[in-house]
């Protein structure tokens, strides 16, 4: 049943203009796209996401972090990308 909301498009009309009421008239779309997709997961979806949620902030509490420019360096050099300037 999500799913066959989540791809119809009058419900996803329905959904935007109540945000935009709501939100007194604007909102960005991928905002609202990621709003919509959140709002229509399954139950099992939804457990699934805020699992890997809490594992990650469970990483970052116990130090298991890697700092972004190590992490953006090895990934371009993998990859054979350019270094950033």
């Amino acid at each position: 049943m999500a799913t066959e909301r989540l791809n119809d498009s009058r419900a996803f009309r329905d959904f935007l203009d109540a945000r935009l009421a709501k939100d007194g008239g604007y909102i960005p779309l991928d905002e609202a796209l990621g709003l919509w997709e959140y709002e229509n997961q399954t139950d099992d979806e939804r457990a699934k996401t805020l699992a890997v949620i809490r594992q990650g902030l469970a990483d970052a509490e116990a130090g298991r972090l890697r700092p972004l420019e190590e992490f953006d360096r090895d990934f371009r050099a993998k990859r054979g990308l350019p270094p950033r300037p």
